[in-house]
């Protein structure tokens, strides 16, 4: 016989063996956050300048420079984080590449 860990109670016959708290239990408690992903980079000085535009029911993200850091549909959601994200790595690849050799 197995018993919840959270409140002592019995398990239904219905929960599998993995079970390891009741369905009560399993409704009072949160779910566990997903795991989160790198925090954005506080220093977004290079993107400060960079325009945000729409142009063709596409968003577009570009540099002072011109460069397209970003691009996404107007029709699908997605989060600031993700786009800062992506947008700042992309520029500091282009700057790497575009830095004068000595």
């Amino acid at each position: 016989m197995q018993f919840c860990k959270s409140c002592g109670g019995v398990l239904n016959i219905f929960e599998t063996n993995d079970e390891q708290i009741c369905r009560a239990c399993e409704k009072k408690t949160p779910p566990e956050p997903a795991a989160a992903s790198k925090p954005v980079p506080a220093d977004h000085d290079d993107l400060s300048s960079a325009v945000l535009s729409v142009e063709n029911d596409t968003i577009i993200l570009k540099a002072e420079e011109g460069w397209v850091l970003w691009s996404g549909p107007t029709d699908k959601p997605t989060t600031l984080g993700s786009i800062l994200k992506r947008a700042h790595r992309i520029h500091q690849i282009r700057s790497k590449r575009n830095r004068p050799k000595n």
